[in-house]
């Protein structure tokens, strides 16, 4: 109601404009021509709004063909849910107390976890993220309540392990008729934290066949989001296979299989390469229209609810006068909302063509800047120490705040700290297999491949063995404390 009462008070602007020109020059604007003019205001606007929002979305969609060519692809889903590998491993990770999404036939709601298990995971995701960043090859325990909460649950794990090696490919399946994705992201990370825990508890038992195992595992189950459609879930994989990382450079022995798992992640892990394909898609679901403008601001603008910055005034004004604001919990369920009120009657024939022309000119807005963003901050140097900032503004009459252009710098500077810490990885490892052919298990005095750096050009990783000990480490850093691991110090074992 609120797009039809704005098109009452423009018009009703005008008709007041044009009904003083009549009171003093009645011959020339006579009720007719009142009436007329109304009308092709109305006429522009349905029309010739359209006409420039298609101009527009041309240009975004030549921008984006220019700034990623060589961006692989996402792979789209084939089905709605999760396929039976999928399936299995939601019910086997359910035994755990991880929720991972939803099964046929499974309860909505699912049982919590005892408070003793509790205890035991909220250890879980600390102890990985601290072990994965450190720069040495030292072994750390697990907590206590952690390793409890293992031992309690090693069957289970075990089980999940072994689905996850044996039981194929795993697919979630694209979003449902809520835009909503068939598993929980929190949930998953808390899944392949237990299996990269398993490997580490491996490692400090002098098991390093089985920690390879369970390493080998932890990658299965990333490999499940690596080519997702979507940036967000690549930006899991991200994240995870980080973690990954980390936990190889301590493994020692190293498994034989190690540079196909590096391998795996190098030719998969691309979380830029979705933008394309996300932005060609949003411009044609905008042109349907696929929801609302109160539903878009719930999709796209996410920076005010979660504290990144403000929300433009435009936007906080019409969502208070389309029905109030939501908190944060809650808009995944007003936006699913809005999606559905496409539907009616009502929207199809009035709210719908009303909101289309300027819906289509924001979300073209956006793209637009989102593919000067990625131009910029692909020609810029992202392992600098001023990491890629945004390069374009969102138009003043743009409901999106300068915020939103703020992520794919962002994004840029976490794939080039994936990046880097590949490159390291892959030269741990191989000291480390050197050293093992050593007759004397002597560090290599000359570690080739530690020359110039792919992923931060300018910058080179060095070698240094001293007292038994090698390190390799980038020179010069250009990231912060804890931003990216680019030194790695090895006594061995």
């Amino acid at each position: 109601m609120l797009t039809l009462g704005l098109a009452f008070l423009v018009l009703g602007i005008i008709g007041l404009a044009l009904g003083a020109v009549r009171r003093v020059w009645p011959a020339a604007m006579p009720w007719r021509r009142i009436l007329l003019v109304e009308l092709g205001v109305l006429a522009a606007w349905l029309v010739g709004g359209n006409v420039l929002a298609t101009w527009r979305e041309g240009q975004a969609e030549r921008a984006w063909a220019a700034t990623l060519p060589k961006a692989v692809p996402p792979v789209q889903a084939t089905s709605v849910g999760p396929n039976a590998a999928g399936l299995e491993l939601v019910k086997l990770a359910s035994g755990m107390g991880i929720h991972l999404g939803r099964a046929r036939g499974q309860a909505a709601a699912s049982p919590g976890p005892d408070p003793a298990s509790q205890s035991g995971m909220a250890k879980l995701s600390s102890f990985v993220d601290s072990t994965s960043r450190q720069m040495d090859d030292v072994l750390t325990a697990a907590p206590t309540e952690l390793l409890a909460w293992l031992i309690l649950e090693d069957e289970a794990s075990r089980a999940v392990e072994k689905h996850l090696l044996e039981g194929g490919p795993i697919d979630w399946g694209g979003p449902a008729d809520d835009d909503g994705v068939a598993y929980s992201p929190f949930q998953t990370m808390k899944l392949h934290a237990v299996v990269v825990t398993t490997a580490l508890e491996r490692m400090r038992a002098g098991d390093p066949a089985g920690a390879a195992t369970a390493l080998q595992a932890a990658s299965t189950l990333t490999a499940s989001l690596r080519d997702r459609p979507d940036t967000f879930g690549r930006l899991l994989a991200l994240s995870q296979d980080r973690r990954l990382l980390g936990a190889l450079r301590i493994l020692d022995p190293v498994s034989p299989g190690w540079e196909s798992l590096v391998d795996e992640i190098d030719d998969h892990t691309r979380p830029l390469g979705a933008l394309s394909s996300e932005t060609l898609e949003l411009l044609a679901e905008a042109r349907k229209p696929f929801t609302t403008i109160r539903g878009l601001i719930f999709e796209m603008d996410a920076a005010a609810p979660i504290g990144e910055g403000p929300r433009r005034w435009l936007s906080g004004l019409w969502l208070t006068l389309s029905g109030g604001h939501v908190p944060l919990e809650g808009r995944v369920d007003e936006a699913a909302a809005e999606r559905r009120r496409t539907s009616t009657p009502f929207h199809r024939y009035v709210q719908g063509p009303l909101e289309k022309p300027y819906l289509r000119l924001v979300v073209a807005d956006h793209a637009m800047a989102q593919a000067q963003d990625a131009t910029a901050a692909g020609g810029s140097d992202a392992c600098g120490l001023e990491p890629p900032q945004p390069a374009a503004r969102r138009a003043p009459w743009s409901l999106f705040g300068e915020t939103a252009s703020s992520f794919i710098p962002r994004l840029a500077r976490s794939t080039a700290a994936l990046r880097v810490e590949l490159e390291l990885t892959r030269l741990v490892l191989r000291a480390r297999s050197l050293r093992a052919l050593s007759p004397k298990r002597e560090w290599p005095a000359q570690l080739p491949g530690a020359a110039d750096s792919r992923a931060c050009p300018g910058r080179r990783f060095v070698s240094v063995v001293e007292a038994g000990h090698a390190q390799i480490r980038l020179e010069p850093n250009g990231f912060g404390e804890k931003e990216a691991t680019v030194s790695f110090r090895m006594a061995g074992r």
